[in-house]
């Protein structure tokens, strides 16, 4: 049987990275239950290592944060506002968030 699962994952809208463990890669990015957050699916092996990853939330027309890489941008709200997923270098002063949500 399996041990792979799809997990959900949740990124403060916040200006400021949160590392999240993983053990794959982020798959979808979506807007969040409430407009201060944003929220990513990825698969979860349970056999395999878990590994830090830092995610900061980017707003359209910001400054992106050095060495972020895009993931993925989430829909429009209905309030007009448009989310981008970003992946930073883990450094000591990221926020851990943990697992999954």
């Amino acid at each position: 049987m399996s041990r792979r699962q799809i997990f959900r994952y949740t990124v403060p809208v916040d200006d400021q990275p949160h590392v999240i463990h993983l053990t794959g890669d982020p798959l979808h990015v979506a807007n969040g239950v409430t407009l201060d957050e944003v929220e990513f699916w990825a698969e979860h092996d349970m056999d395999a290592p878990e590994y830090p990853a830092a995610f900061q939330v980017v707003g359209t027309g910001h400054p992106l944060p050095d060495g972020a890489l895009y993931v993925g941008t989430a829909p429009r709200t209905r309030e007009g506002l448009v989310w981008h997923l970003y992946r930073l270098p883990v450094t000591s002063d990221a926020r851990d968030s943990g697992g999954q949500s």
